[in-house]
Formats: structure tokens, sequence, C-alpha cells
């Protein structure tokens, strides 16, 4: 029995130890990335100062493409949007993926497309079958419908919108979202400043309590939804600060799905997307570093946070529990479809650093938090830890999170020529705290969930959460 205790006293020891200096090297890695990634921001606004950045009056062709299944209630409005966008040449391609609502309806209601009988298409990329072709012609813009089969996914219905899209880059981005009026112009600048540029990623924000004038925010803050107010958190974090650190080392492995720009020979060199991927933006990424390293071709994907597209964040823990389930195990998907890249050194970076990061503070992040609750009560049950000192440790851990969450919020705020309160400070600071003791437990367990229930969300068709109408000022 002593032997017993001994060996779950040791185990329990170590595996304290393991979580101590797991929490320390994540911690560190926050702090380096918010550190680079200032640095980057604070060297873009002085190049800015001092005009010297490339000439707008440039620009490559862009061909928006917008998957909608089962849209009708956005999907106007999105086109309506993008309409406005501050760019001299681009077209917007809806591509229907069989919707079983009034999407295909309510699009030739509010737009005077015409069916074409004599477009050519050529399916360089696999996809459905596509059935009808509707296009017209709004000012300089033209505005292209694609009526196809049901592929059952996002993937299939964004690689019908390549065999469509008739300009050299495409973006990618969801049916209730709205690019922000000059996005498309601060990505471009990018290609324009590096020939090697074949991805760019935006800045995702959350619109739901956002009011929009001729689509750029005037207005709104964090509404009264907690699930979605501690998305807007979430998200100020994780976009401003580790994805421009690692846009530093061109190791970016997510150009989210809601909005990335892509040049299309490249998405067409690695075969489209992939329909069997439940995270398809992070398979997508991930395939593209894995095709340019392998091949040794000169290649960047950036990051351009002052690039935004504003999504609707779900607005019930159903929807959010959904969200998460299916992120976590496209995650899986990817960690283990592309595996001979990890600590491989013909990856450079990406698989000596990026690939075990991931492993380890995103994909087994949540078996660590409910190893490590158990864990914590095991000490204090068996080994007589000072509950005071625990409770000082997480109080520091919250602490150190509620000051990132703040800073990041206010260089993410929505209008930041609005002046900031006091209410609005202490609304952050309170829904900082809520994240702490709640949303981030409540996500951990929603993802330890997923290896569980992998199989089965990996075979199901996707499904559009609740969308509202995004609030426009005339």
């Amino acid at each position: 029995m002593n032997g017993l205790i001994a060996s779950v006293t040791l185990c329990i020891n170590g595996f304290n130890a393991f979580i101590t200096v797991y929490l320390a090297l994540y911690t560190l890695y926050l702090l380096v990335s918010c550190l680079g990634g200032a640095f980057s921001a604070s060297r873009k606004r002085r190049m800015e100062a001092l005009h010297n950045v490339v000439d707008h009056e440039y620009y490559y062709p862009v061909s928006i493409m917008v998957p909608a299944y089962n849209e009708e209630t956005s999907i106007v409005q999105t086109v309506n949007n993008l309409l406005k966008l501050d760019f001299k040449r681009y077209e917007i391609v809806v591509i229907d993926d069989g919707s079983k609502d009034n999407t295909k309806d309510v699009l030739l209601a509010n737009f005077p497309l015409a069916r074409e009988l004599t477009r050519p298409i050529r399916y360089q990329v696999t996809c459905h079958p596509i059935n009808e072709i509707y296009s017209c012609r709004l000012g300089e813009v033209l505005i292209t419908l694609i009526s196809k089969e049901n592929g059952g996914c996002k993937a299939d219905a964004v690689n019908a919108g390549i065999n469509v899209a008739a300009y050299p880059y495409v973006i990618n981005m969801d049916g209730d979202e709205i690019l922000q009026r000059d996005s498309l112009r601060l990505a471009c600048r990018a290609l324009l400043e590096d020939p090697n540029v074949i991805a760019v990623g935006g800045n995702i924000k959350i619109s739901n309590d956002v009011r929009f004038r001729d689509a750029q925010p005037v207005g709104g803050g964090l509404g009264k939804n907690a699930v979605v107010n501690m998305q807007v958190l979430e998200y100020s974090r994780g976009f401003r600060g580790t994805r421009v650190f690692q846009d530093l080392l061109n190791a970016n492995l997510i150009i989210s799905g809601g909005y990335g720009l892509f040049k299309k020979d490249a998405l067409i060199a690695v075969g489209g997307y992939d329909p069997i991927s439940k995270g398809e933006d992070m398979e997508m990424t991930v395939k593209l570093q894995q095709y340019y390293r392998k091949n040794r071709i000169p290649f960047s994907l950036r990051f351009v946070p002052e690039s935004i597209c504003w999504t609707q964040g779900p607005a019930s823990l159903k929807d959010l529990r959904s969200q998460r389930l299916r992120w976590h195990c496209g995650l899986i998907q990817t960690i283990s479809k592309y595996r001979s890249m990890i600590l491989n050194p013909r990856y450079g970076i990406v698989g000596l650093f990026m690939f075990p990061y991931m492993i380890l503070y995103e994909l087994l992040s949540p078996v660590f938090m409910v190893l490590g609750c158990l864990s914590v009560a095991l000490s204090v049950l068996l080994l007589d830890v000072s509950v005071a000192q625990l409770a000082a440790a997480f109080l520091l851990y919250v602490l150190f999170g509620l000051i990132l969450t703040l800073l990041s919020y206010l260089d993410n705020r929505y209008c930041p020529e609005e002046k900031l309160t006091f209410a609005e400070i202490a609304k952050v600071l309170f829904y900082g705290l809520l994240d702490a003791f709640f949303f981030r437990p409540y996500i951990a367990l929603v993802n330890f969930t997923a290896f569980f229930r992998y199989k089965k969300i990996t075979t199901s068709k996707w499904v559009s959460p609740v969308r509202i109408k995004v609030t426009e000022e005339a």
C-alpha cells in the first residue's frame, strides 16, 4: 500500500512539474508574441507616417468567393457591402451550395442576374457539378452566382468558385460577413511588397453588436450577449498577438477560412481544398507550407492585421459548441494528415517549432487542462498542498490574462476615434473574469469531448448557424 501511495505521489509531483513548465513556456510565448506583434505594428505605423508604402494606385484584380449554404438571411447584405469596397477591379462570386432555403431566390430577386448558357467551366480542382451560372454587372463589378449540387462542405463550394473565378487572386470568405471597405486594398499591399506572397490572412472581428455604414464600423462595442462578448475578447487576443508574430517567421499555419486572399495558381497547384477536412482553412495553409517548402519554392504567407473582415459569432452555447467541436476535429485531422512534417528539419521552423507548438498548446491543451484539474484535486487530498498557494497561483494566471485581454481589446477597438469610457473598461474586465472562470474552461471541455466524437463530426455535413442581420446606418 505504501508503495502504491509513493508511486501515485511521484506521478502527481511529476505531472505538476510538467504543467508548471508547460504554462511557463506558454506565458513566455505569449509575451514574445505580443512584443513581436507590437514591434511589427509600430514599424508599419512609422512606414505609413513616412509614406514608405506601396502606392494604392497599383492593384491586382481579385475574385471574391462567397460560399453560401442556407444563407438567405444575410447573403444580400453581404453582397451589397462587397459592392462598396474601395478597390479598382474585383468580381463577386457567390456559390449557392444546393441550399434548402431561398438563398438563390433572394439573390435573383435583389440583383439583375441573368442565366448564362455558354460560359465554359474548366474544372481545375475537384467539386460537385455546377448546374447553373447567373451573372450581371453593377458598375465596374461583375456579380456571378453559381448554383451547384450540394457538396456537403464549404471546401467543395470554394473549389467550385476557384473553377469559375476569372482573376489570378481569390478571396475566400463566409456568407454572413462584412469585408471592411479598405480591407482588400490593404491586403493587396502585401502582394506588391513581395512577389513571392501566395496568401494573405486578414484580421477577423465579431460584428454582432457593431453598427456599420458603407461597410465601415461607426459604433458599437460589447453588447448584452455574454457568449458573443467573450468571443470578442478571444478574437482580439488571438489575431493581434500570435499571428503577427508567426507572420514575422513566415510560419503561419492558419489563414482563416473567414477571410483569406490566395494566389489562385497556388491553390490549383496543391489540388484545391480538401472536401473531407473539417478545418479546411488550416488544412489548406499547412498544405501550402508543405508543398512550397518540400519543393524549395520561394514563398511567403502573410498576415495583415489592418485588413479587417467582420463575422457573426455564435450567439448561443449550442452553436458555439458545434463550431468549436468542428474546429478541434479539423485540427486533429490536419495534424494527423501532415504528421510527417512534425520535427522534420526539411520544413524548417514550421516542422521544428510550429507543429510541436500546435500539438502541445492547441491539440492537447484541453487534455492537459482536465488532467491538471484532477492533479490539483489529488494534490490537495493526498499531498497536503496549501489551497492558499494554489489560489494565489491561479489568481496570478487570471491577472496576466486580464492584462493581456485588456491591452488586446484596446488595440482592437471597433472605432478608435470614439472616446474610451470607464464603463467600457469595466465591461472588458468583467467579461475577462468571466472568460477565465467560465468561457475558457467550457471551451476546453468541449474540445476535450472532440476526441470522443471525432468520427461522428468528421462524417457530418456542414450546417449554418442561426444568422441575424447586421445593423447598418443610412
